[in-house]
């Protein structure tokens, strides 16, 4: 009988363990995808926030009287100074930024004709 409850004791704790090792497993994985969700989030924020500042600073370059290089180099700097006032970096979105710039621009000439 001893034989009997040490062997259910022990099937009893194996099982009671391969739970364990699943429920951390699961865990795992379900923060690993919270994080990948909230850095998404915080990267599509941080572009929205970026082409609100692009699109002032667009209007504020667009009367100036420097050429278009110029100008598109004062956007840049200026969401450049606006995040960094912010705390954000804004290195990681500098080629959408110009391409966001140029389209934006191409546009807005486009419905000029």
């Amino acid at each position: 009988m001893e034989i009997i409850t040490t062997a259910n004791g022990i099937i009893a704790l194996i099982t009671g363990l391969l739970g364990l090792i699943g429920t951390g497993i699961g865990t795992y994985f379900a923060v690993k995808n919270w994080i990948t969700v909230m850095k998404t989030k915080n990267s599509q924020e941080i572009w929205t926030m970026i082409m609100e500042i692009a699109d002032s600073s667009m209007k504020e370059a667009e009367a100036s009287i420097q050429d278009g290089e110029t100008k598109k180099q004062i956007v840049i700097d200026s969401v450049k100074a606006s995040c960094k006032a912010a705390g954000i970096s804004a290195d990681l979105f500098l080629d959408q930024l110009s391409n966001y710039i140029d389209s934006t621009i191409k546009f807005v000439n486009g419905m000029k004709k």
